[in-house]
């Protein structure tokens, strides 16, 4: 019992160290209680597949636009194509759902969300964002078609 409670105390001190000499940035708690209050067991999770930034070699890289970026998602009964592009210190998400269907769209971002719709191709656009963490969900139209899904969160 007292190696436990020596340990408790060692654990006590380390931490009122580690907060006293390198606290954790406001910013990152912050984005961290976010992403924790986004989260919903409800929506399936559509994983990160692909994403030509992660992808790219050293070849790639010298020969591409740096403009824009691919990024795949794929669930169970949909797979979700997006495109990057940047402009200055601003990011817009031009994407595709397939199979092709309309669906609300909402980008979730640290400083809040904003709904796009995708028309009868599944095909959806966004306005300029921030650059910064991002996830997208996506409700099909047709609510028994498909359940909610949501992305992993990916940086734009």
């Amino acid at each position: 019992m007292r190696d436990e409670e020596y340990d408790n105390d060692l654990e006590e001190e380390l931490r009122w160290l580690a907060g006293r000499l390198e606290p954790v940035p406001p910013g990152l708690l912050r984005a961290a209680q976010d992403a924790f209050a986004w989260r919903d067991m409800d929506h399936e999770l559509a994983e990160l597949v692909s994403d030509s930034l992660l992808d790219a070699d050293e070849a790639t890289l010298v020969r591409s636009s740096q403009e824009q970026r691919l990024v795949s998602f794929r669930a169970s009964r949909v797979s979700i194509d997006v495109e990057v592009t940047r402009s200055r210190d601003e990011r817009s998400l031009l994407g595709q759902l397939t199979p092709p269907q309309p669906a609300v769209v909402e980008i979730r971002r640290r400083q809040g969300a904003v709904s796009v719709e995708a028309d009868e191709l599944g095909r959806f656009r966004s306005g300029p964002l921030q650059p910064g963490p991002a996830s997208l969900r996506f409700r099909s139209a047709a609510a028994a078609a498909m359940p909610v899904v949501a992305t992993d969160w990916f940086c734009l």
